[in-house]
């Protein structure tokens, strides 16, 4: 199977962008995720699709906590920020942030934001599925969400009648 074109493929499905903050000895690490989706409402669990050779797949620890920011269409720069294998300066310098009860910080000028604890990891392929439990959550904008589409960043037009 051509991996290029298997690329191309999953690019026809449009996806939200979120980032993904976790900590590991003692700092905060954080990643552009699209790989994200809803599993359970009861109990409330999500999933994040981790790549090996992602920085954050080291903070990827059973019962660790972690947040999960939901873009707004004005934010594709962040997006980009913490999409880079190898920042040049800390991404989180000059953000505003705010921690959830899990110690950990989200991304205030989101639209949304969950705050969650690992709860397994399933090696699969070249990528871990991170299952995590949703312990707290809060919607912080009303704007549109930041789309991600065949490769590029996209925002919703609005409702199809």
């Amino acid at each position: 199977m051509e991996s290029q074109q298997y690329r191309q493929t999953l690019g026809h499905f449009a996806t939200g962008v979120t980032v993904v903050i976790a900590e590991l000895e003692g700092s905060l690490h954080g990643m552009t995720a699209n790989s994200f989706t809803s599993v359970s409402l009861h109990p409330p669990l999500i999933l994040l699709a981790i790549d090996h050779k992602a920085r954050m797949k080291n903070a990827m620890i059973p019962n660790r906590p972690l947040t999960i920011s939901i873009l707004k269409e004005s934010q594709k720069v962040l997006s980009q920020l913490f999409a880079q294998p190898h920042p040049t300066s800390d991404p989180f310098d000059g953000l505003r942030l705010e921690r959830a009860r899990n110690g950990i910080p989200y991304l205030a000028d989101s639209l949304a934001y969950l705050a969650c604890h690992i709860t397994q990891i399933l090696p699969q392929g070249d990528h871990d599925v991170v299952i995590c439990q949703v312990e707290e959550f809060n919607i912080l904008s009303e704007d549109g969400p930041l789309i991600f589409y065949q490769g590029h960043y996209h925002h919703l037009d609005g409702l199809i009648p």
